[in-house]
């Protein structure tokens, strides 16, 4: 089983979102350590279980958004469609992201 999610580094954007100048809440991350958003960084994840190429994984976070920056751990169920793609399985849902080579996260 991997340890982490085999995507290449960098800021991955929603499927249709033009990489030029995407709004924050399109904006994803990931710096080999785990996946953020505007609304979280700094994340760590480990992957708790693997079925070809998709990972259940559980990742600690600082969240923003509220009055203070707390810490997070959240579940989630990511598909990983190519070294450059991967689709958010998270409760159900199917939301597919792309690298953007060139737009810093």
């Amino acid at each position: 089983m991997a340890e982490t999610l085999p995507l290449r580094h960098g800021a991955y954007v929603g499927v249709g979102t033009d990489c030029t100048n995407p709004r924050n809440v399109e904006l994803r991350t990931y710096d080999g350590g785990g996946l953020g958003s505007s609304k979280a960084n700094d994340c760590r994840s480990r992957v708790l279980q693997q079925q070809g190429n998709v990972f259940e994984i559980e990742q600690d976070c600082r969240q923003f958004g509220g009055p203070k920056v707390e810490g997070s751990t959240e579940r989630s169920t990511i598909r990983v469609d190519g070294p450059d793609r991967y689709t958010d399985m998270t409760d159900g849902g199917n939301e597919s992201f792309r690298l953007c080579p060139g737009l810093k996260p």
